[in-house]
């Protein structure tokens, strides 16, 4: 898959196929986070910019980061609701 900020390949391909097997798992779930909102994927590092790629469950596609203090956001390509991660959201 294709880094959507430069366009070349800076996706973990590791960490996506883990994150894809998981949804299965989260779907089966009854009380999730959230109320069944899925957490987004932290797909990589863009090389040439250094900003974050994620994945959204929905779309399944990769998406720009977005910068937020919410732990609940909308995808910036399908508009759907998402879930950030923990690490995203903390102010160290």
């Amino acid at each position: 898959m294709k880094c959507p900020y430069c366009g070349e390949n800076c996706v973990d391909e590791y960490i996506l196929e883990l994150y894809i097997k998981s949804l299965k798992n989260f779907k089966m779930r009854k009380n999730t986070a959230f109320n069944g909102i899925p957490i987004v994927c932290e797909a990589g590092v863009c090389k040439n910019t250094g900003k974050r790629i994620w994945y959204c469950p929905h779309c399944k596609s990769l998406t720009e980061y977005v910068d937020s203090f919410n732990a609940i956001v909308q995808c910036p390509n399908c508009h759907e609701k998402i879930a950030l991660p923990a690490t995203n959201r903390t102010v160290c």
